[in-house]
């Protein structure tokens, strides 16, 4: 969704750049030097969006990661008016923009969980969760004992997976997060699979990991499943605040 609306920038020439939060932008001098290239391309890695920029017959790739709350702004407009998390039009969150010839590219975070770095920088993420074929997927897996959040949340496994997204799976392949990978037989494993692009699927078509049926506004401890009415359970799997229903999730 961000990506796409990005799009929209290829072709642009940059201008000027605006990057001083030292906490969403930590270096900002690889930015810098851009000014003067064009846009080729605008790429998308789970959750990392790349911005590729040709300059003096070289390619530089900045690297977008919006976090929890960070949403792109292309010309005044996003493909999300209104982010679960607070996300405002208040240029006070305005965190990193791209000055173009034709318009700006605005990256807007009121949490400051977005990042903006040198693709140099990348760190090893593993195949995109998207994309990824049933064998690959299986392999990834394979010889885990860890909580399946746990592994489904690593980004050297599987790239793109958040805590909303991987609870959504979770609940769609009736698969308990506490469950330990080594446990999972080969249907489950199908399953999760399967599940992992319906999922993204279906919420890249409403607009976001928010909009899942496991929504925000059943995240609490006592809401009824959407799949049986089971109250939910909650706890802390993989270091993140996980809802899962005890009935058929198993």
């Amino acid at each position: 969704m961000f990506r796409r609306a990005s799009a929209a920038v290829i072709g642009w020439r940059i201008t000027g750049v605006d990057a001083d939060d030292p906490i969403v932008v930590p270096v900002p001098e690889f930015v810098h030097p851009l000014v003067g290239g064009w846009v080729v391309d605008v790429t998308r890695h789970g959750k990392v969006m790349g911005i590729v920029v040709r300059r003096q017959r070289r390619d530089e790739t900045i690297d977008v990661h919006f976090g929890m709350s960070g949403r792109v702004i292309v010309n005044g407009r996003s493909p999300i008016e209104e982010l679960a998390y607070g996300a405002s039009d208040d240029t006070r969150w305005h965190r990193f923009a791209l000055r173009f010839d034709r318009g700006t590219l605005v990256l807007s975070d009121p949490r400051r969980f977005a990042r903006v770095t040198s693709a140099r920088d990348r760190a090893d993420l593993g195949p995109d969760a998207w994309s990824i074929d049933r064998r690959t997927f299986r392999e990834r897996l394979s010889g885990r004992r860890t909580a399946v959040k746990a592994a489904l949340l690593d980004q050297s496994v599987l790239a793109g997976l958040g805590n909303m997204l991987v609870d959504e799976i979770l609940m769609k392949s009736g698969v308990d997060p506490r469950r330990s990978v080594a446990s999972l037989d080969e249907a489950t494993v199908t399953a999760l699979h399967r599940n992992t692009r319906a999922v993204l699927d279906r919420l890249w078509k409403r607009g976001g990991s928010h909009a899942g049926d496991l929504a925000v506004e059943l995240r609490r401890p006592g809401a009824g499943c959407p799949v049986d009415g089971t109250p939910l359970a909650r706890a802390n799997v993989g270091g993140r605040t996980t809802f899962w229903c005890p009935k058929h999730q198993v």
